[in-house]
């Protein structure tokens, strides 16, 4: 071939033109040569802020803690309400427990009305035209026995018939009034999440389906056992693929959705409140550069969104979305305002206890942990956004103001939110360079729980191990550090607009809650200010300065810790520390992107811009805002500069190995630039 080749072109003829002769040797690398010099070439269309990699390492994680917890055999789920399908919200939880086994169900619920009688339902949620994740006529609905008073709990054991569940799938467990159908109307929900349905339609793991038997593995024996009830948990999207398949399917999918989808509602996706371009947070400054009719406006330019649905001023002045926790019954008094979390690291920060019970059950979602509010997942939590934030009136009818979700949809956003960030918790000490001593002293204090006199005890790590959201293995929690008593003080340091009162986690007090926060991730803290439930502090300096507060030496969490007390210089160097750790993980986040545009070509214009911002966030943090403050690092910072500008001569370079090129050269000073931050 190459014969003929050169035969037909004249070779000494293009040798006296040595630009055609220059443009074809790159047309020949570029399609040629490639795929033998770039490991994992894919020709296909990808996502530009997803990693199925990451998701799949999640799944794995959460496979081993439920084989660990011996719960593989049960499908354990909580109950709760759901704002936008519950008939009334009732300060109402429970869990369904079923064994895949025997068919044997148990259901318990705490809070409900001890007076009234309540029924348990079983649904299938039926694919079709409008259909949406709530129960609906078409859908197949079982009814499978009534509640009944144990102790303080309300109860049912049953025990279900395999032939009448032949071809159902469980997409819902109901708790519904007595004599009603589901669709009339319910008070709690419960349904499997992605990782169950992955687990138990997979051939992996310890139930695995072998020669058209059922078989369970013990170690190294395989033992033919039955069970019957395996086919009751509904199969994700794309399940039929192998689950690292059906992981990148789901991730691409739901990335679609959560920066697209409105679900005919009023203009607002997932990506009007989590920009992807900001962190996947809002905050002041960003939304000083939107334009008038972005979505996240609507409450300014259409009418029957005027009143109650936001609170325009607070929105822009402190980046505070209103929210009704507690439902929408009373919309003049049951609101709070509260800032948007980030969803970076959620696979990490939602860590749940391992308390004998599925790992679903426990997860922790919005900043008090009741924010879905069925056990606090991601599945119920969209569910609850678009009947929250996507409504196109006040009245909230589902398949008038908008339409819900439905299952697949579910599966695939919960995909991609698990999909972002980390999926690892640091392993504190680090070895930080010799050089920067305020970040060595800073690590310190973060780490001293009181023990260790010569230094400051800042005692963050008691609740924020390794910087994370987590104690330890017990998993992410809720805590009054009296933040609103902050808030309400006149005399705070930071001269704040009074916010409405938020009373946290739960129902008590008339509906304003217990007082407890959740833990949030401390790695990704620094570049996603304001920070608290509430915006109140705007830099991490200021955040990290709350902790030596009387308000939060007055709370239950400052009294547990006996309380804090550091110097105006110890604060600065927890809060340099802290900088440091979200710059290291940035520069993570832009050598993973940047090699990630090198595997994929046609996405390398919009994982570029990514890597841009992430380079530029890197600089920011260890820059500091506060002139009165020197940078953390300044060659580091040249690093990142030097980075930043490949990356953007990168995206604007159309030929593949040129760009790669100028991407291989940005990740070496990334590199470098880390090599100035840690050994």
């Amino acid at each position: 071939m190459w014969s003929n080749f050169f035969r037909r072109y004249q070779i000494s003829q293009l040798a006296k033109k040595p630009v055609p002769l220059l443009l074809l040797i790159v047309i020949i690398g570029t399609f040629f040569l490639y795929p033998m010099v770039n490991d994992g070439f894919r020709w296909q269309e990808e996502t530009s802020y997803g990693n199925a990699d990451i998701l799949l390492a999640n799944y794995e994680k959460w496979k081993t803690n439920l084989r660990a917890l011996g719960e593989d055999g049960k499908l354990v789920l909580a109950l709760g309400p759901i704002r936008g399908m519950s008939k009334r919200f009732l300060n109402a939880r429970g869990s369904a427990s079923l064994n895949l086994f025997d068919g044997s169900l148990t259901v318990a619920v705490d809070g409900l009305p001890a007076t009234d009688f309540f029924d348990v339902w079983l649904v299938d949620n039926l694919p079709g035209p409008g259909k949406s994740v709530r129960p609906e006529r078409g859908d197949a609905m079982l009814r499978v026995g009534q509640l009944e008073a144990d102790g303080s709990q309300l109860k049912l054991q049953t025990q279900l018939q395999h032939k009448q569940l032949s071809d159902f799938r469980l997409d819902l467990v109901i708790v519904a009034p007595a004599g009603e159908s589901p669709e009339d109307g319910a008070f709690l929900f419960g349904s499997p999440g992605l990782f169950q349905r992955l687990y138990y339609s997979s051939p992996q793991g310890q139930l695995v389906r072998l020669g058209g038997d059922d078989y369970q593995v013990k170690g190294d024996l395989v033992e033919a056992v039955s069970i019957p009830f395996r086919t009751l948990v509904p199969q994700p999207a794309y399940a039929a693929e192998s689950v690292q398949s059906a992981s990148a399917n789901l991730v691409k999918l739901g990335e679609q959705l959560f920066f697209q989808e409105t679900f005919k509602g009023n203009g607002r996706t997932c990506g009007t409140c989590h920009p992807a371009e900001n962190n996947f947070t809002l905050d002041p400054a960003f939304i000083a550069t939107l334009p008038p009719k972005n979505p996240l406006f609507v409450a300014e330019f259409i009418p029957a969104l005027k009143e109650n649905f936001e609170k325009p001023a607070l929105m822009r002045k402190h980046a505070l979305i209103l929210e009704n926790l507690d439902g929408f019954d009373d919309l003049k008094n049951r609101f709070v305002m509260r800032a948007i979390p980030h969803t970076l690291a959620m696979s990490v920060s939602l860590a749940p206890a391992p308390d004998g019970t599925d790992p679903n059950v426990k997860q922790r979602t919005g900043w008090s942990g009741d924010g879905a509010p069925e056990g606090g997942s991601l599945r119920s939590f969209a569910i609850g956004a678009v009947t929250q934030h996507f409504t196109r009136t006040l009245m909230r009818t589902a398949g008038v103001d908008f339409v819900l979700p439905t299952d697949a949809q579910l599966d695939a956003l919960e995909a991609f939110q698990l999909s972002l960030g980390r999926n690892q918790e640091l392993s504190l000490p680090l070895s930080f360079k010799p050089h920067l001593d305020e970040v060595l002293a800073g690590q310190q204090i973060f780490l001293n729980d009181g023990s260790n006199t010569a230094v400051g005890a800042g005692k963050c790590n008691s609740c924020h191990q390794n910087a994370g959201a987590n104690i330890g293995n017990l998993g992410n929690f809720n805590f009054d550090t009296g933040v609103e008593e902050f808030l309400r003080n006149p005399l705070n340091k930071f001269n704040l607009t009074l916010r409405p009162v938020d009373g946290g986690f739960g129902t008590t007090n008339g509906g304003l809650g217990n007082g407890t926060f959740n833990t949030p991730v401390l790695v990704e803290a620094a570049d996603t200010p304001p920070f608290f439930h509430n915006h109140i502090a705007n830099t991490i300096e200021e955040a990290t300065d709350f902790y030596t507060s009387p308000e939060f030496n007055a709370s239950p969490a400052g009294i547990f810790l006996q309380g804090i007390d550091l110097e105006a210089v110890e604060v600065q160097q927890v809060a340099a520390f802290l900088r440091v750790l979200n710059g290291l993980e940035n520069i993570r986040t832009v050598i993973a992107t940047g090699r990630k545009a090198i595997q994929q070509p046609q996405q390398a214009k919009s994982l570029l811009d990514v890597a841009i911002a992430d380079c530029q966030d890197a600089t920011d943090v260890l820059r500091r805002r506060d002139a009165k403050l020197k940078p953390i690092d300044a060659l580091a910072i040249v690093h990142l500069a030097a980075a930043k500008e490949q990356l953007q001569k990168a995206k604007g370079t159309p030929l593949i190995l040129p760009r790669d090129a100028l991407i291989r050269l940005a990740i070496q000073f990334l590199q470098a630039a880390r090599g100035r931050l840690v050994t």
